[in-house]
């Protein structure tokens, strides 16, 4: 080829390099337009408080909770390869993730659930299983300390049943000695039960529920958890965390790449007459997390998780930046963000 056969032929090169650089740009620059314009009220209201752990290994975020005592907070999920769910460590002052421990089962078996939640109380950390009615429990000693990528042992498990059913354990949290856990619920790909249908005085229909137990000791109570519920709530569909803060029950709603919705509702505020059978006898009274109940709510990025209020400000987790989906890498999702709820709501 002559000189000027390969001088055409690079600056061809080079065209097609800038052509391809500029078309990222724009993938890039339109990607952040359209995902954080909806939602920039949200980002003036909050600030990084540390980048998710695990996204680059795979993990696909979905639990949060933070150990006052530790300064820690824990990020539960599952593995987009399918190999066991983790449970990571990050430090409250720095951010930096502190490593991981797998899940597994009572054998030591590395299990590989959704893990769509996870909370932890005295000395134990629970998670959400899968599609059935329990959360795995195990010892936080052997979250904190175990070897980085060890497979824990689980200790077995809280049965979140009622009567003859039960919900699936898909969200949860810990707040004023009681046990807050919930299931999700989406026409027509998640269904629930026709018992958790109920239609409120308000005209709303809530096809979801969420059981409230007591913490305790002794007879009648499973790893520090009472075995009956004390109360339940009739929930929207969509919920993916929960949280409770200054008398004051808060709902993340997400689905897909639509904008996330969090709820905020009076705890209980209200009652009906509805109610729910349990197996021991008696019932239970159904409160109705509703627009009779509704207080506020502001809209968050896509794919919002469990969430969890650390120093009068709420933190988000979010599945977006993940290698499963990918799109949060060019809009911020790789952060865990703190908000100042009072700026929104």
């Amino acid at each position: 080829m002559s000189k000027k056969g390969g001088s055409k032929a690079k600056k061809a090169i080079v065209t097609v390099l800038i052509v391809l650089v500029a078309l990222v740009a724009i993938v890039f620059i339109g990607a952040r337009i359209y995902f954080r314009t909806p939602v920039s009220d949200y980002y003036k209201a909050s600030e990084k408080a540390f980048a998710i752990p695990g996204l680059m290994s795979n993990l696909v975020p979905q639990g949060l909770d933070y150990l006052e005592d530790e300064d820690l907070y824990l990020v539960g999920g599952y593995q987009k390869d399918g190999s066991p769910s983790r449970i990571y460590k990050v430090d409250g002052k720095t951010g930096k993730s502190l490593g991981y421990v797998c899940m597994g089962d009572e054998s030591g078996k590395g299990i590989a659930p959704h893990a769509g939640g996870l909370a932890a109380y005295g000395k134990f950390v629970y998670v959400a299983g899968d599609e059935d009615a329990f959360v795995y429990v195990y010892r936080l000693e052997d979250v904190l300390n175990s070897e980085k990528g060890e497979v824990i042992l689980s200790l077995g498990k809280f049965y979140t049943t009622y009567g003859d059913g039960g919900i699936r354990a898909d969200f949860m949290c810990f707040a004023e000695d009681r046990f807050f856990v919930g299931e999700f619920y989406k026409d027509p790909t998640y269904p629930t039960p026709d018992s958790h249908v109920f239609e409120w005085e308000s005209g709303d229909e809530n096809h979801a529920l969420m059981l409230c137990y007591k913490l305790g000791e002794g007879d009648g109570t499973n790893f520090g958890i009472e075995t009956k519920p004390s109360a339940a709530f009739s929930i929207p569909g969509l919920v993916q965390g929960v949280a409770i803060e200054d008398g004051k029950i808060w709902l993340s709603q997400s689905y897909a790449t639509q904008t996330s919705t969090i709820c905020c509702y009076n705890l209980f505020d209200t009652t009906s007459g509805k109610n729910i059978s349990l197996a021991s006898g008696g019932s239970l009274n159904v409160y109705a997390l509703d627009s009779s109940t509704f207080v506020s709510s502001f809209d968050a990025p896509p794919m919002a998780e469990e969430i969890v209020f650390v120093d009068d400000k709420i933190l988000i987790m979010s599945e977006s930046a993940s290698n499963k989906y990918f799109f949060g890498n060019l809009t911020g999702g790789r952060w865990c963000y703190a908000t100042d709820v009072d700026e929104l709501t």
